[in-house]
């Protein structure tokens, strides 16, 4: 089954910069956990590569 508090939260997608939707009612280790997925989307310019991405997108379906 699966643990939400493993992960913390979600990504939110639109937004220019990093953003973890958590539940109202997380615990501690979810808020814990979504801190360290908002960490690593950071460190690995999740948003830059989103962007280049769909740019590339864009430009192939011109």
């Amino acid at each position: 089954s699966y643990d939400y508090e493993e992960y913390g939260g979600v990504p939110l997608l639109g937004v220019d910069g990093i953003s973890v939707i958590c539940h109202g009612n997380s615990s501690s280790r979810a808020i814990k956990n979504a801190l360290k997925v908002a960490h690593e989307m950071s460190s690995h310019q999740v948003n830059k590569r989103i962007a280049e991405k769909l740019r590339e997108k864009e430009f192939s379906n011109a």
